[in-house]
């Protein structure tokens, strides 16, 4: 059974979500050998042992999101071996609308327009080395008007990084022989089930005094042209932990609070940008590539943001 669902979680899932969702499958597995039955699993799954399933991981005080993920980890399986979804039950729907209830506020706030402008400037006291500004410069520009996961640009070890944005899905739209914006094609990110490629285009933001499409191209002169993951520092890719100690410190000489603004803050910030300049949601959901209105979590008082 554990070799089954392991294929199953292997098919139509972005990297991403078949490491949550086994994750899910392995706390399920020893909350089944512990309350329910040790020797005897099988599909399908009941609904009297989700209901307890969701009160276990309740009592080991998992966040409402978390425990979404993980029963959508136990309908995937059974959808694709085409049983009846136990988690779609009126009782099921009902407990999850009340967990739903119990969330706790986003404590994590948008990184603006306003604060992003001050993280780069920070970079000239943070960082002695003009390479490693101009790399981190393009890298939080390109966070926050690309709407991009941190993992969806850096690893969390060398090893990992064919998973990020390759220097090879880079390129620059010109018009008239003049560069107008940038264009990132991914494949691998969040909820990209199909792995179909999605183009993230970036135009040049005139009105800023920090424009993203100015600092990919300087960046680029300093990186050069060799292949593997975009972001780079003397041909190491950088990795999440190098980023958000840059951010820390950053975030740190700015006297700005680095338990409240984490690397998520540029995705964010975003989607509170793009709300502010009056985007629909369909247009938000689309940019940010979310499947649902999730974003509307994060949106959020721009006065809120700045205290």
């Amino acid at each position: 059974m554990v070799a089954s669902l392991n294929d199953l979680l292997s098919s139509a899932l972005s990297a991403g979500s078949r490491k949550l969702y086994s994750r899910a499958w392995t706390v399920f597995r020893e909350f089944y050998e512990r309350f329910v039955s040790p020797n005897s699993f099988s599909l399908p799954v009941t609904t009297t042992t989700i209901v307890l399933f969701v009160s276990y991981l309740r009592a080991r005080k998992l966040a409402p999101s978390t425990i979404s993920s993980y029963l959508s980890a136990i309908s995937y399986v059974h959808k694709m071996k085409d049983l009846r979804d136990p988690t779609k039950t009126f009782l099921i729907q009902k407990i999850l609308t009340a967990v739903g209830r119990e969330r706790s506020p986003d404590s994590r706030l948008p990184i603006t327009k306003p604060v992003l402008f001050q993280l780069v400037r920070s970079l000239q006291h943070t960082l002695s080395s003009a390479e490693q500004r101009t790399l981190f410069t393009a890298m939080f520009l390109i966070a926050f008007y690309g709407f991009f996961r941190i993992g969806e640009l850096v690893s969390k070890s060398p090893a990992s990084c064919n998973s990020v944005v390759q220097f090879n899905n880079l390129s620059f739209l010109s018009t008239d022989s003049c560069i107008q914006s940038l264009k990132i094609t991914i494949c691998q990110f969040k909820l990209n089930t199909n792995r179909r490629p999605v183009d993230v285009i970036i135009p040049r933001d005139p009105a800023s005094p920090i424009c993203p499409v100015k600092a990919m191209l300087d960046y680029c002169k300093v990186r050069l042209f060799a292949p593997g993951p975009l972001f780079c520092f003397r041909n190491r890719p950088v990795t999440v932990t190098q980023f958000n100690e840059q951010l820390r410190a950053c975030l740190s000489f700015c006297s700005l609070d680095s338990n409240r603004y984490k690397s998520h803050s540029f995705r964010i910030g975003a989607a509170c940008h793009a709300a502010d300049l009056g985007y629909t949601d369909s247009q938000i959901r689309a940019l940010g590539r979310w499947k649902s209105d999730a974003f509307k979590l994060y949106i959020r008082n721009e006065t809120l943001a700045a205290n």
